[in-house]
């Protein structure tokens, strides 16, 4: 695993913003059942959410 992965499954909890709750809420059950590999296309939109969220904020 690379750095940038390690980092990004490390992130400190902050709270999540309201249109992306539903996306963490599916990134969570997939990551418990299929481990993070398996979950690429979610961690990806999780992040462009959180992005987007970051922006119009």
């Amino acid at each position: 695993m690379s750095d940038s992965e390690n980092s990004a499954a490390a992130q400190p909890e902050t709270p999540v913003p309201a249109p992306c709750q539903a996306i963490k809420a599916d990134l969570d059950k997939c990551v418990k059942e299929k481990g993070e590999e398996g979950c690429k296309e979610l961690m990806e939109a999780f992040q462009a959410c959180l992005k987007t969220a970051a922006e119009n904020s």
